[in-house]
């Protein structure tokens, strides 16, 4: 009897565990999006229907993949580069500061807007 109390409490604690744990749970009940019919069943259906929600998905995803080109093109014509700011002598030791910009640049490679960031490097040696 003293052996099964323990085993009891163990399999109980991994059973309540297991169900706080799960999409199921009330604790993740908000969080959770669970379904049994896959989205493309979904879509289908509302395809067969000519369901005007479908039709404004499909704009969305054709707007969302231009968006994606435009993204694309724009990401090409930046880049980060570090910029010499400032040299100043301190306590024997010369610092040099250098800040990071964002350029973009057009098709010929010519510096269109350069934006600077708020991320410095420093670099600091000896003076002899």
């Amino acid at each position: 009897m003293r052996k099964w109390i323990p085993i009891t409490g163990l399999l109980f604690t991994i059973l309540v565990l297991s169900y706080l744990e799960s999409p199921y749970s009330f604790i993740n009940k908000d969080h959770a999006q669970v379904t049994s019919i896959p989205n493309e069943v979904l879509l289908a259906e509302a395809q067969k229907e000519n369901h005007p929600a479908s039709q404004e998905q499909e704009s969305k995803e054709t707007s969302s993949n231009e968006n994606a080109a435009e993204d694309e093109e724009v990401a090409q014509n930046y880049s980060l580069e570090m910029v010499f700011e400032s040299k100043s002598k301190k306590d024997g030791y010369i610092v040099e500061t250098y800040r990071e910009y964002q350029f973009y640049r057009d098709e010929n490679g010519q510096v269109i807007k350069k934006v600077p960031t708020s991320n410095y490097n420093y670099l600091r040696y000896y003076d002899k």
